[in-house]
């Protein structure tokens, strides 16, 4: 699901946001000797297009941090946030500061001065502005830094930590994650920056431009979660414990009528989130069922279970 939803990234981002779209290729290096046996395994597992690289393919990476050789993926791409975020809200009618609690009246759900016969929450880690007993979503906070440097990185490099290629002068440099980290936010930048020398050493020269921080909305299996929302009460009542062969999207779960839900991307929402957005968007228009191993039902149903 992963690979599928990272292709269709590319041509989408390709096709509308090209101004933000940078397509330098990824060098996927492990962490350590351990890390490095995983990647043999991951190797049979791999649909996408990659070669094996090592140090005398890029001198620009730290020797010792090729020391177990790499995957390279030509391919690979990064985007800018803002400027992703932009385009994509150029024709559409926003409002800030609206106090976002949603009520549904005969077949219409109201937010503020917006009024639908479809609502899709797309709230990322804050509360969810509607009660949904069986769905649990949390955050996890990270920080990322952009740096002015004039070190020479034409690839994206990730290892404990990414480091993007360097675009006009700016090098991004993320993400943290940050769980029971007793550290404050600057000493965990600083350490992204320290890190990222060791692994392209030009950098050195870095600059802080400005930092980032926030939280990445997850759910527990760290999937997504795309589809229209059951009826909580009604499920309990119409499917009491469901049997494990009723599976997610299954046409007898009862729904709340017009209410769907994107959420749960983690820390890969900008590979996630255009084929969630297609998923849901047809779901809507055409009754479309949503891809079972991201539907929303699969909560419900374990909710049940218990």
């Amino acid at each position: 699901m992963t690979n599928e939803a990272y292709r269709f990234a590319l041509d989408f981002y390709a096709q509308n946001v090209p101004e933000g779209f940078f397509q330098k290729g990824l060098v996927r290096i492990p962490k350590d000797e351990k890390d490095a046996e995983k990647f043999a395994a991951y190797e049979p597992f791999i649909d996408l297009p990659y070669q094996k690289v090592s140090s005398g393919d890029f001198p620009h990476i730290a020797p010792e941090a090729l020391r177990w050789g790499a995957f390279y993926f030509d391919h690979a791409a990064f985007v800018d946030p803002m400027t992703v975020a932009k385009k994509l809200t150029e024709r559409i009618d926003t409002a800030w500061g609206v106090d976002a609690k949603p009520s549904y009246t005969e077949g219409v759900w109201y937010v503020g001065k917006f009024s639908a016969p479809n609502i899709v929450l797309a709230t990322g880690a804050e509360r969810l502005p509607l009660e949904i007993p069986y769905l649990s979503i949390g955050g996890v906070w990270g920080e990322r830094v952009d740096v002015r440097s004039a070190a020479e990185i034409p690839v994206t490099l990730h290892q404990k930590l990414s480091v993007s290629a360097n675009v006009e002068g700016v090098v991004r440099i993320g993400a943290t994650h940050v769980r029971n980290d007793p550290r404050s936010e600057i000493e965990r930048v600083n350490q992204l920056i320290v890190d990222a020398i060791a692994l392209v050493p030009a950098l050195a020269d870095q600059r802080i431009l400005r930092i980032y921080a926030g939280h990445r909305a997850s759910v527990s299996d760290h999937f997504p979660l795309v589809g229209t929302i059951a009826d909580t009460d009604a499920s309990k009542k119409a499917l009491g414990k469901p049997p494990k062969s009723l599976k997610p999207e299954n046409e007898t779960i009862p729904r709340n009528p017009g209410c769907h839900i994107v959420n749960g991307f983690g820390g890969r929402g900008f590979v996630f989130g255009p084929l969630m957005g297609k998923m849901m968007s047809e779901k809507i228009l055409s009754q479309t069922p949503i891809d079972p191993r991201v539907s929303a039902d699969r909560y419900l149903l374990r909710f049940l279970r218990r």
